[in-house]
């Protein structure tokens, strides 16, 4: 069984939109009249998913680098 090394770009890299749609719900949220713990339970049940997709679709640029 062989594993990939993983790479520290793209991990840096798939942050920044999880972390944006974290901050953009939260903002959403208090805009919105909603309480705040309701939005920051949202945009930590949403930071996972949009991490791992970000990595998924950033995968292959970063294997094409390396």
């Amino acid at each position: 069984m062989t594993t990939k090394k993983i790479n520290v770009k793209l991990v840096g890299v798939a942050l920044l939109p999880a972390l944006a749609v974290s901050v953009a719900v939260i903002l959403l949220g208090k805009a919105v009249g909603s309480p705040e713990a309701v939005a920051e339970r949202v945009s930590e049940i949403l930071f996972f998913p949009v991490f791992l997709g970000a990595c998924y679709a950033w995968r292959h640029r970063f294997d094409r680098v390396a």
